[in-house]
């Protein structure tokens, strides 16, 4: 009770305050009780406080609705991007799509000796409506409207076709890399300039007056030492004389190809060289078994010989297109 008393007692007790002025003004005195005083300390410290706390929250609010803005944008620049690299392997499967077209149709000549593939032929493509329309709710900043479910599927999708795009693309280039070589390797065009005076097939014997004999080439008529080439890319396999054949040259092509050149003149080429289509590899004779200058031409395939007439022209292309 005492306790109450004393401190009723303390803060009955006058404050004096006084505002003293530099200037000729008389001094303010102001007189108010210690408890008048200490309640006006309280409130303002508790305004104080309360005015902080709601500063902080509003600043916590606009920080997080800037986030949020943030965000936002950056979720329709993804999705925007999405939709574009979408767009971009849409237009890469259609280049896929033609590569395959003229790798399988009338058109191997084109991919595989004139390397006719443009990029305006392979320049087209687009978005289908439904792209069109999410791409305008995109740039409309609807985003609301976006799904993070599905971006982060169209994700998964992009991933999965540029995957597929790349292994077609490799089996692509690998099948174009294949016909190459198999069109450098592939005997092409005439050996000699001249006149053919003998098929591939049975014919007379010029020597032995039969009908039987089966001629493994076609002879190729012109003066002594015309120049003779080489029909294909390939490796001197051998450069020699032979019983029948005379000087003769055999090429190995590759692939399974062959092709020999007899009746030779002159040889310019030894075993092991590499020799290149159109190459002169000799002179054009009458050596070994001949009634006149001429170059015996035969192409051998997987071991066997086969008629060198067809390959005097494109007979590559001629071949792969019937099939």
């Amino acid at each position: 009770m005492n306790f109450i008393t004393k401190l009723k007692k303390e803060f009955g007790r006058k404050v004096t305050v006084m505002f003293i002025h530099h200037g000729n003004m008389k001094p303010l005195r102001l007189s108010i009780s210690l408890f008048f005083l200490c309640l006006v300390v309280i409130l303002w410290t508790g305004l104080t406080l309360w005015a902080g706390y709601l500063a902080s929250r509003h600043i916590d609010y606009a920080m997080a609705k800037t986030n949020n803005k943030i965000m936002e944008y950056r979720i329709l620049f993804f999705a925007d991007q999405i939709e574009k690299t979408k767009d971009m392997f849409e237009k890469v499967q259609v280049n896929d799509s033609k590569l395959r077209s003229l790798l399988a149709l009338r058109t191997r000549k084109a991919i595989i000796e004139d390397n006719i593939v443009t990029e305006q032929a392979l320049g087209e493509g687009g978005p289908t409506e439904v792209q069109s329309a999410a791409f305008f709710t995109l740039i409309a900043a609807k985003s609301g409207n976006v799904d993070y479910s599905y971006l982060a599927k169209q994700t998964e999708n992009i991933a999965e076709q540029y995957q597929y795009i790349q292994k077609s693309y490799s089996e692509i280039i690998s099948h174009v890399k294949y016909q190459r070589s198999l069109f450098i390797a592939t005997p092409r065009g005439w050996p000699a300039e001249g006149i053919i005076t003998s098929h591939f097939g049975f014919r007379r014997n010029p020597f032995l007056n039969s009908y039987r004999d089966f001629h493994s080439g076609i002879d190729i008529a012109n003066v002594k030492n015309t120049s003779v080439n080489v029909t294909a890319n390939g490796v001197v396999v051998f450069s020699g004389w032979q019983s029948g054949y005379g000087n003769i040259v055999v090429v190995d092509h590759g692939y399974d190809y062959r092709s020999a050149y007899a009746h030779l003149n002159q040889r310019y080429v030894q075993v092991g060289d590499t020799v290149k289509r159109g190459q002169t590899i000799g002179g054009m004779g009458a050596t070994g078994t001949a009634t006149g200058s001429h170059v015996h031409y035969e192409v051998h395939f997987k071991g066997k010989s086969i008629n060198p007439f067809s390959y005097l022209t494109d007979h590559f292309f001629s071949q792969q297109e019937g099939g």
